[in-house]
């Protein structure tokens, strides 16, 4: 089976990564693998990889050219499509960007990775708003990236319900094999797409603050190289069954993402 080439963009450090400055002596707008410190999304995708049985190979947008200060212009004809469906505001408009971007770059794959982070309409506690908001944000993703629009490209929406945090609360044996204990006080959420609480009180829900206190028990803090850690011993099987409102969409996906 042929090793499919993905473009991947996210929206900061701490999910797809970040340029590794030591090993870039140019300015470029893709990196590769080894021009890049790859964030917690990178351990998942692969793992859904192996499952798949496909070999993928995941090069990097940088930030700046699509959703930044030297982001892509979209002419006319890609601004009217979007208006004719109602997506000139929201995330179809990166996704979109996202889209031209990698086609000038000779991909023909690309993954689009955003959150919700909180919800329009109804609690962010509430499993049933929550889903409404993630199909939404879904949605745009879906139309600005246009997957099923062309044969010379395949887009893939990659978000997460709330925050990145919410996939790394997912998976107590991850803090095992990490840290040599599971945690205790707090535990992990039973529903972790689902917590939510005030982002100023440090004893709330917000799922930061959350992340910030069952690290604190490992006498850690919330980052890329943490981060990473737990992804990588975070098992793919208890993600999509913990988080699934995004990561099963996600897992499901991507499965006929790469088979196709």
């Amino acid at each position: 089976m042929k090793e499919k080439r993905i473009l991947l963009y996210g929206e900061g450090k701490t999910d797809y990564g970040t340029k590794n400055y030591g090993k870039i002596t140019r300015e470029e707008s893709v990196y590769t693998e080894q021009e890049w410190l790859p964030g917690p999304i990178v351990h998942f995708i692969k793992k859904c990889a192996v499952k798949s049985g496909q070999d993928i190979s995941i090069e990097y947008a940088e930030k700046e050219c699509i959703d930044g200060k030297r982001r892509i212009k979209l002419g006319k004809k890609q601004m009217d499509e979007l208006k004719r469906q109602g997506m000139t505001q929201g995330k179809a408009l990166p996704a979109r960007r996202f889209k031209i971007f990698a086609l000038e770059k000779g991909f023909q794959f690309g993954i689009f990775y955003c959150d919700t982070d909180k919800i329009e309409k109804g609690k962010n506690t509430d499993k049933q708003a929550c889903r409404k908001e993630f199909e939404r944000i879904y949605r745009e993703v879906d139309v600005g990236l246009d997957g099923a629009g062309s044969n010379m490209w395949k887009g893939l929406p990659m978000i997460a319900l709330k925050m990145i945090e919410c996939w790394l609360l997912s998976d107590e044996n991850a803090y095992k094999l990490c840290f040599g204990s599971t945690p205790r006080a707090p535990v992990l959420p039973r529903k972790p797409e689902l917590i939510w609480g005030s982002k100023g009180d440090k004893n709330s829900d917000y799922p930061k603050n959350y992340m910030d206190r069952i690290l604190c028990q490992y006498q850690k803090e919330s980052g890329l190289e943490i981060f990473n850690e737990i992804a990588e011993k975070t098992e793919a099987d208890v993600l999509k069954d913990k988080c699934d409102i995004s990561f099963q969409k996600f897992y499901i996906d991507i499965q006929k993402f790469l088979e196709d």
